[in-house]
């Protein structure tokens, strides 16, 4: 039907005036705000020929007459009384959604679902994120789970990305994610030295460095079905003290569960450095005299994953510096404090 079109994704077909040339409903809302063509012209930086002309072509291509013309300016009709009234309120809403797309695409608007494994540390999180939700209208949420269930969150897109802590590398273990982890992208976005975790008065905190040679006290442990990377390298970790084999009295499926236990003086556990900062009082962390594997926490995402929000989020948490989070205590004699641990 000549002057109307039907769209290819709706059945509803729709004036050919709605194709109105919104410059010329900005001209027309001008003109009827000034109540004077010629004072319309100026606050839109033009000559009135032109003005005049969109007007006219607006008139012609609605049918009606909006604007009564006189010689102390214009008045409108009742046609264009209304369209004056709904015209500023699409021209507002239009903004609002310009406004919207752009933070849509930008990434400075949505949602994020990331999923942390249990060992990662709540700190880590804010530093590498580095105010990406601050000031934005992004609806962040964090899931808690062990490491395995992190990865199939990631690969189902019930999370756009997870936080992991890898298994130890080295001679004979190459770095490597869960296997349950291929086909996502893995990237490392922190690393930080094993700490040991004792009571606020165990007499090794009367050193600088813990030996754990010497330490016979019984052993807290995290369950591997929580964190099965972080779980490796504190068997790894005992390991170079005790041939013999891993033994925990106690373990625990949480960090700060754990963390109580060694507070009971039911026993000691290495931790990520980084778990230092979350150490209440009664507890006291030292780093090992023993060299020990770095822990890696990783990112995970999927690649085809196009949300403009998690790539805002990847591009902040893969451009952060890896810095010593122990600080000058804890640092190795001889250690840059510019490297990364």
């Amino acid at each position: 039907m000549p002057g109307r079109y039907s769209s290819n994704t709706d059945s509803v077909a729709l004036p050919y005036a709605l194709r109105m040339d919104i410059r010329a409903l900005e001209c027309f809302l001008a003109v009827a705000s000034e109540g004077s063509i010629s004072q319309a012209a100026a606050a839109l930086h033009m000559t009135q020929p032109p003005l005049s002309v969109r007007l006219q072509s607006l008139e012609r291509e609605l049918g009606v007459t909006l604007l009564v013309r006189h010689g102390r300016g214009v008045e409108l009709t009742a046609a264009g009384r209304l369209l004056a009234e709904r015209g500023r309120r699409i021209l507002s809403e239009l903004s609002i959604m310009i406004d919207q797309v752009r933070a849509v695409g930008d990434g400075t608007r949505g949602s994020l679902t990331v999923a942390v494994g249990h060992t990662v540390s709540p700190r880590l999180l804010p530093r590498l994120s580095d105010n990406v939700a601050v000031g934005q209208e992004i609806d962040l949420r964090l899931i808690e789970l062990p490491d395995d269930d992190v990865v199939e969150r990631v690969h189902r897109r019930e999370a756009q990305a997870g936080l992991l802590h890898l298994p130890p590398s080295g001679p004979g273990r190459p770095r490597h994610a869960p296997g349950s982890a291929r086909g996502l992208e893995v990237a490392v976005v922190s690393r930080e030295p094993l700490v040991v975790v004792l009571p606020a008065d165990h007499p090794a905190t009367a050193r600088e460095r813990a030996d754990l040679a010497v330490l016979d006290d019984a052993r807290v442990g995290i369950s591997p079905a929580a964190g099965a990377g972080f779980a490796a390298h504190a068997r790894a970790a005992w390991e170079v003290v005790d041939r013999a084999g891993l033994r925990y009295r106690h373990e625990a499926t949480s960090v700060l569960h754990a963390l109580s236990l060694v507070e009971a003086r039911a026993g000691i556990i290495l931790l990520p450095a980084q778990v230092t900062t979350l150490l209440w009082p009664g507890l006291t962390a030292r780093p090992l005299l023993q060299h020990t594997p770095v822990v890696e926490t990783a990112a995970l995402w999927r690649p085809d994953e196009d949300s403009p929000v998690l790539q805002r989020f990847l591009r902040a948490i893969l451009s952060t510096p890896e810095p010593d989070v122990l600080g000058p205590p804890f640092r190795r004699p001889g250690h840059d404090s510019a490297r990364t641990p």
